[in-house]
């Protein structure tokens, strides 16, 4: 059974979002007869040409990979990557072999560049549409939401099956194409629980120690955790007002924010402003298990975001045993319970959000609770469904 992915995606680098993270995820659980394909970009396009496959390993299963342009996902330019991504998809398409496969998208853009194949195509859609028109979207499309309507309501048909992380988004595209309303579900955001777990004390105190002491701050004092794009999205700035406030108040904390992105020369001039420089650490995107370490030894994870789907990192802290302070946004309520496994704080203000974070710190982690929030989550469970729908596509093509 064969199955391309294709995303403007390289498996090599060490991703932020959601996205890859999916992607990646879904190569490592596929079955044995699963024959998984990636068509991709290239940050390095020295040691991973453009035009050339070549075999790798993701996860720990072989993959063959086509990059198709040279390129990283931030910055993003004038023209968007997705655009770019799905023009090269045209050029390069004679080197795709689609005979017998279930072609898999992860924006509607690229189904542009396959409209003339009748292979069946499964799209996922990792946010809500009317979060275009947010001020706060990064996405240029939020510049012209009408022109990416329309592009949606001319590829949209030629998707058997539309999965959508935001349980609300579904009965909104039913109404939007009610001819295809049966081709539209509901798919959480799950965790990998073979890489976020709860360490044992002696080992997550050893380790809050080496990390501690690796960036330079006290290992007693309380740590925050960012992990996610530093992007409109997710409102940094938002975070980091409230971060000020909660250090006014006494006590020692510090923030770690692990992540890149266009706000980042704004956030450390923010930083520098505020005096917060000896107790704020920025850190570039890490791989999934340091990230696990740092989920397992800070005191939260804060999430500060405009809009979110369903929020990988809030998932995947909950499964480290981790509480977290979040924006009432997207499917967070489905994850934070409030004083059980975190805090979700309704009014987007800086005083709100550090009330909220001050309110967690207060009391010892739930970890066991926050680890029975996730588990109907967890990679395998989430999956198998998606998996079985691709073996009766699969079936279809025979």
């Amino acid at each position: 059974m064969r199955v391309i992915l294709i995303h403007q995606h390289d498996p090599d680098l060490h991703y932020v979002g959601g996205i890859g993270t999916f992607i990646k995820t879904f190569i490592k659980y596929a079955p044995p007869d699963f024959e998984v394909s990636l068509v991709g970009i290239s940050a390095d396009p020295t040691r991973r040409p453009v035009g050339r496959w070549q075999r790798l390993t993701v996860e720990g299963r072989p993959c063959d990979f086509l990059p198709i342009l040279a390129a990283r996902s931030t910055p993003r330019g004038r023209i968007p990557l997705s655009l770019r991504f799905t023009w090269a998809l045209a050029r390069f398409r004679h080197l795709i072999d689609v005979r017998d496969a279930i072609l898999e998208l992860h924006r509607i853009e690229p189904g542009l560049a396959l409209r003339n194949l009748n292979n069946p195509k499964v799209l996922f859609l990792h946010a809500h549409p009317q979060d275009l028109r947010n001020p706060k979207t990064e996405v240029t499309w939020g510049k012209v939401p009408g022109f990416y309507f329309w592009l949606e309501r001319t590829l949209i048909h030629a998707m058997e099956r539309i999965y959508i992380v935001r349980e609300d988004a579904v009965p909104f595209y039913r109404a939007r194409y009610p001819h295809l309303s049966e081709r539209f579900g509901f798919l959480p955001t799950w965790v990998d629980e073979t890489v976020f777990f709860p360490m044992a004390e002696a080992d997550r105190l050893h380790t809050r120690t080496q990390l501690a002491h690796d960036v330079g701050v006290d290992p007693r004092s309380r740590l925050l955790l960012f992990a996610g794009r530093f992007e409109g999205q997710k409102d940094p700035r938002l975070l980091l007002e409230a971060f000020r406030r909660l250090n006014g108040t006494g006590g020692q904390t510090v923030l770690i924010l692990i992540g890149t992105g266009r706000l980042e020369t704004s956030m450390r001039a923010l930083i520098q402003q505020q005096g917060l420089s000896p107790v704020v650490r920025i850190l570039p995107p890490q791989p999934q298990a340091q990230l696990a370490r740092w989920m397992n030894v800070a005191d939260c994870l804060v999430l500060s975001s405009a809009f979110e789907g369903m929020p990988r990192v809030v998932v995947e802290a909950l499964g480290c045993g981790l509480p977290v302070v979040s924006t009432d946004v997207g499917e967070a309520r489905r994850l934070v319970q409030n004083s059980v496994t975190g805090r979700l704080v309704g009014e987007r203000t800086p005083e709100a959000f550090a009330a909220g974070i001050a309110e967690v710190l207060r009391q010892p982690p739930d970890r066991e609770a926050c680890r029975r929030q996730i588990a109907p989550f967890t990679a395998r469970k989430v999956l198998a469904p998606v998996y079985e729908a691709y073996r009766e596509l699969d079936g279809a093509l025979r």
